[in-house]
């Protein structure tokens, strides 16, 4: 049996190297375009460190997010680390819409050859049908803390799986080398078992570097779920807009990205696609063929022959550049613009 830890962003300033323990199991990501900001630093840690490695995803499906969307976009972070790494499904939201997690696990399985496994409650795990998760071959670690002492209590039952991989047995934990609380965690396998689910084919895998950030440049057009209200990444904006161009940045900063000339702050973390494009948010441009009322063209044409500014894009929409004088004239597409 093994003894380890999970952590995330709560636990920043961990020395991991000091810790007398196995294993860690790291959050990388949440929903769909948000990934932990601390959770390439602790697998380093953990890798130069001789401990065994995990990483989670924490499941959004109260925000509408598909299965498959979260799971790309969990396999996107967790890719330098597959075939080396436990992956793990966090499931604590909408809990018992089975089908989603089912769906979740399969992708990842699918599109990474690796059986990931699913984390909930004992409550769960023993209330809803999990028959097709247990079919599927994709284990448990069940959380159960009893009276949350610290310590270990009495083990969890549970009703579907015929045994599970590993148990939190408390959120209130100590290790020496941590003056904080901890999640601590039993893993009922050797080193070799370990390594077995974080790599069935059993091929040997170097160890990970850490990739490198992709760069953006000033007038490339990016998607993004939200923004950060400044460049330190402080706080969220409130925002339908899920696009623009990028109009500013200030290297070092957490978030350098400056979208709109004001309307928030980006990450490359939150960067979810780009496209760097001659026409920018600000370009003054001439309307050569008709465009749409609308971006998705289900609207009255808008008229050529209009001189205007571009003051919104939206790269997937059919019709994706807004052009407007005083007022929004109409949306039209790339070949439709002839810059002034």
């Amino acid at each position: 049996m093994l003894k380890g830890i999970d952590i995330s962003r709560y636990q920043a300033g961990i020395n991991i190297n000091i810790l007398d323990i196995d294993f860690v199991i790291v959050k990388a990501t949440e929903g769909v375009g948000y990934s932990d900001p601390n959770y390439k630093e602790y697998l380093t840690a953990a890798i130069n460190s001789n401990k065994k490695i995990g990483l989670y995803h924490y499941a959004r499906p109260d925000l509408g997010n598909t299965p498959e969307d979260e799971a790309t976009w969990f396999i996107s972070k967790a890719k330098d680390y597959i075939k080396k790494a436990i992956l793990v499904l966090d499931w604590e939201v909408n809990i018992s819409n089975t089908a989603w997690a089912y769906n979740f696990l399969k992708t990842v399985y699918e599109k990474t050859g690796v059986r990931p496994i699913i984390y909930m409650s004992a409550s769960p795990a023993n209330t809803y049908d999990w028959t097709r998760v247990v079919n599927g071959n994709f284990g448990l670690w069940i959380a159960s803390y009893g009276a949350n002492t610290g310590a270990p209590g009495t083990p969890p039952t549970n009703k579907y799986w015929p045994f599970y991989i590993l148990w939190q047995y408390t959120s209130k934990g100590y290790i020496n080398g941590y003056s904080k609380n901890l999640d601590l965690d039993y893993f009922y396998g050797t080193k070799d078992t370990w390594d077995k689910y974080a790599n069935p084919e059993g091929t040997p895998q170097p160890s990970p570097k850490p990739p490198e950030e992709k760069k953006y440049e000033v007038g490339d057009v990016v998607s993004f779920n939200y923004l950060y209200k400044n460049s330190f990444a402080e706080g969220k904006v409130s925002s339908l807009i899920h696009s623009g161009t990028i109009t500013r940045i200030i290297d070092g900063r957490p978030a350098p990205y400056l979208i709109n000339r004001g309307t928030g702050w980006l990450s490359n973390d939150l960067i979810l696609t780009s496209n760097t494009n001659d026409f920018t948010i600000g370009t003054r441009v001439r309307t050569t063929k008709k465009g749409n009322g609308s971006s998705d063209g289900t609207s009255n044409t808008a008229r050529s022959g209009i001189e205007g500014t571009i003051t919104r894009i939206i790269p997937e929409a059919k019709y994706p550049y807004l052009v407007s004088t005083t007022v929004p004239m109409g949306w039209y597409k790339k070949d439709a613009l002839e810059k002034l």
